[in-house]
């Protein structure tokens, strides 16, 4: 049964100056909020009261916690105080939230506990500076700062050895007003001889071919017309193919399940490139699945 879906792209390379993502408010999860999310759902909550916040802490079945979050009311609908998440029981994000947004000073870090990137929001938007570093060597990557969101002033990015690869300064209003790009030995660079990011071979349009040729409407979902958006991470690696598919959030499992079969099987990427170099870019698609009316 093909299905009948509306299909958009959004990609960031977490190269040099690419625009972070959106950040959600996490206002949507209705109580109980963990049984609206295909991961979470999995894992054990164990909700405890703290002062005036209630935290809900997510065991996998190692009883190794996975996930704490704080919410501000017993409902557990709107984020508020300490946040982490965790990889093994090493945390790899950590901040706080306020009225349900990202609020000020936000950790990420790399599997060996090295710090991966500093941000600052201001009620879910960036506000404040902006360090981004090298796996291995804890050298700076990119830095700058935003303002509602924006970049603005002066941004610098560098290579693994600290060498400068790049400066652009941007106005009041986010556009950059001007920019200086430079290879390993100091030599002016283009832009787009340093970066780039995947694309499909044959363009957008031929990857919306292969999409429709190949999805079909999972039977169940269909019969109890079943419809919504599938959001995928996944990783388009440097030979071109794909890895690393993940269901960020799905209508129901089997919308989840047949959105990712697909995008496993897409191989024919021109990979993306960093400071020069081919390098694996993490991309972020939504594929919406409707019903014909």
């Amino acid at each position: 049964m093909k299905i009948f879906a509306l299909i958009s792209l959004m990609a960031c390379a977490g190269t040099a100056f690419c625009q972070n993502a959106k950040q959600d408010t996490t206002l949507v999860y209705q109580n109980p909020m963990y049984t609206k999310d295909p991961l979470r759902s999995k894992w054990t909550p164990v909700v405890k009261k703290v002062g005036e916040l209630y935290q809900v802490t997510f065991y996998d079945k190692r009883q190794v916690a996975q996930e704490l979050i704080s919410f501000e009311d017993s409902d557990l609908k709107i984020r508020k105080g300490e946040y982490i998440r965790y990889s093994g029981e090493k945390p790899r994000e950590k901040g706080n939230y306020d009225k349900g947004y990202k609020h000020g000073a936000w950790l990420s870090y790399n599997m060996d506990g090295s710090l991966n990137k500093t941000e600052n929001f201001y009620y879910g938007k960036l506000d404040g500076e902006f360090t981004d570093y090298w796996i291995g060597n804890n050298q700076i990557k990119e830095k700058g700062n935003y303002e509602a969101g924006r970049k603005i002033g002066k941004w610098k990015v560098f290579y693994f050895d600290g060498k400068l690869a790049g400066e652009e300064e941007y106005d009041v209003y986010g556009k950059k007003e001007k920019a200086s790009y430079f290879h390993q030995n100091g030599e002016p660079a283009k832009y787009e001889d340093l970066f780039a990011l995947p694309n499909y071979e044959g363009g957008i349009n031929e990857f919306y071919r292969f999409l429709s040729n190949k999805i079909s409407y999972p039977r169940s979902s269909f019969s109890r017309r079943i419809e919504g958006t599938v959001k995928l991470s996944f990783t388009v690696k440097k030979d071109g193919s794909v890895e690393d598919v993940d269901i960020v959030s799905a209508p129901n499992e089997e919308l989840g399940a047949e959105a990712a079969r697909v995008i496993s099987m897409s191989k024919n990427w021109i990979p993306g490139k960093q400071f020069g170099q081919e390098v694996n870019v993490r991309y972020q698609i939504p594929i919406k699945f409707a019903l014909p009316r």
